[in-house]
């Protein structure tokens, strides 16, 4: 049932509890065109009526099981995308839906709304990647990375070259860089891509039941253990496992994961038996290793085998000829989930992105964008649609220089900051600016969100793990309790 793509993504929820569907609805209405089912045979029948880009299947329906569900969507929209929404009880059943070709799946209770929004708009941005119809060639739609500088070009080829590879790969770089983008680019250009892709960040689960979530429990092994649960590694198996924030793993978890690495076995927590899994991990984080292996965080062993295979992603602000087509990219993707296909930036609007060093990365250029694009009403984005903290240029104020100085214009180092001097390496000079840059960014942050760590996070871009971890590197602690 074809219909044209201009319109706002459509997202089917499907789900018995009233309470989540409205929950989620609101979530996600600003984004999305939104239809609410509280049962599998009302949702089926209007899979039928009502083309839709991304259906969100609870995997316990009464009546038929989510499974049953998805199999309907298949037949009927095979070019649509399903996430299956699953609690602990029933992992097992996720897993065959991934098996079954569901796109994703997340668990209840989904307490970051952001995850959610990611996760939907990274199925719809598959479902409008793929050749009009789907069919085939749509299963074979990899993940763009775009930028026409030497260092991207750099990372498009390793990923040509790693992609058919089974060996453990670690993708490095600041966060926003775009690591999960590169490695789903990985799965989707290599022989597991229809197979399933499994994502977890390493940083956001308790340290209690990270062990549970990777590698499963058997009923009774633990207080509050009252089923059998399979791990991560089951759900991946024949398939690739991300293990986003691999530098955030407990200790006693990283000699767990070297056993699987190394001899592809997994042993559920409270099981006296291992089984054989088939699942190639690509890690990555924004862990300074070195440091973290010289300080005893992380094992030198495990570090090895995750990384026979690596890619180091650069920063936004070390390519920044990538911008304007990061930029024009981000806006048409935008502009074409909210219906306003055709809008553009002005050269002015250019200039400021251009000229910002994004410490957030392509992440909070994305984040500027969408705001810019909000509050545009017209055609045309200007530059005082930007967040305030993206200035624009003001060339007019610049002090005119005498003349036969027309070339490089006079700025001292003293105008970088105290802490640049020609008596240490360029490196060194290089990294106290940026230092005092971050200091001074992220006090200005928490200030204007009267030091609200998830407010901090939304506005910079800045995954919030990653935040609290630079505040209190620069010793700038955020405050605890529930705005933190």
């Amino acid at each position: 049932m074809p219909e044209a793509r201009n319109r706002l993504p459509r997202v089917a929820l499907v789900d018995d509890d009233i309470i989540l569907l409205e929950t989620w609805r609101e979530i996600l209405e600003p984004d999305f065109e939104v239809r609410t089912y509280g049962d599998a045979p009302s949702a089926m029948k209007a899979f039928e009526r009502e083309a839709l880009d991304v259906a969100l299947l609870d995997v316990q329906l009464p009546g038929k099981s989510g499974l049953e569900v998805l199999a309907h969507l298949r037949r009927v929209q095979p070019g649509a995308e399903a996430i299956m929404i699953t609690g602990n009880a029933t992992v097992e059943m996720a897993v065959a839906a991934l098996h079954a070709g569901a796109f994703d799946f997340l668990q209840k209770p989904i307490e970051n709304p952001d995850r959610l929004l990611r996760r939907v708009a990274s199925a719809v941005e598959r479902v409008r990647s793929k050749p009009a119809g789907g069919g085939k060639g749509a299963a074979e739609a990899r993940p763009l990375i775009v930028g026409v500088s030497e260092a991207i070009g750099r990372v498009r080829a390793l990923i040509e070259h790693f992609a058919n590879s089974s060996s453990a790969t670690l993708i490095t770089g600041e966060s926003g860089t775009g690591k999960e983008l590169v490695a789903r680019a990985l799965h989707a250009g290599g022989p597991r891509k229809d197979r399933p892709f499994i994502a977890v960040n390493c940083g956001a689960i308790a340290e209690s039941l990270i062990e549970s979530e990777l590698f499963g429990h058997e009923r009774g092994a633990f207080t509050g253990a009252h089923a059998r649960h399979a791990g991560l590694f089951d759900a991946a198996d024949g398939g690739v496992l991300f293990l986003d924030e691999i530098g955030d793993m407990p200790p006693q978890t990283q000699v767990r994961l070297l056993r699987v690495l190394q001899e592809g076995e997994v042993r559920p927590v409270g099981a006296t038996q291992n089984h054989t899994v088939d699942v190639r991990v690509i890690a990555a984080t924004n862990v300074d290793f070195k440091r973290a292996l010289r300080d005893g965080k992380f094992r030198e062993d495990l570090y090895y085998r995750l990384s026979p295979l690596r890619i180091d992603l650069p920063a936004l602000r070390d390519r920044l000829e990538d911008i304007p087509v990061i930029a024009r990219r981000l806006l048409e993707r935008h502009g074409r989930r909210t219906g306003r296909d055709g809008v553009a930036f002005s050269e002015a609007a250019m200039q400021a992105l251009t000229a910002y060093p994004w410490p957030g990365n392509v992440r909070e250029l994305s984040n500027a964008i969408e705001f810019a694009l909000t509050l545009t009403s017209g055609d045309v984005i200007g530059p005082e649609a930007l967040p305030s903290y993206v200035p624009a240029k003001r060339e007019a104020a610049a002090p005119a220089r005498p003349e036969g100085d027309a070339g490089v214009p006079s700025v001292g180092l003293g105008a970088l900051g105290a802490s640049v001097s020609p008596d240490v390496t360029y490196s060194q000079a290089r990294a106290d600016v940026l230092r005092d840059f971050d200091r001074a960014y992220l006090e200005e942050l928490m200030r204007a969100t009267d030091g609200n760590l998830s407010a901090a996070a939304r506005r910079s871009g800045i995954d919030r793990s990653n935040l609290r971890r630079m505040l209190r590197q620069l010793g700038l602690v955020p405050a605890s309790g529930p705005s933190s």
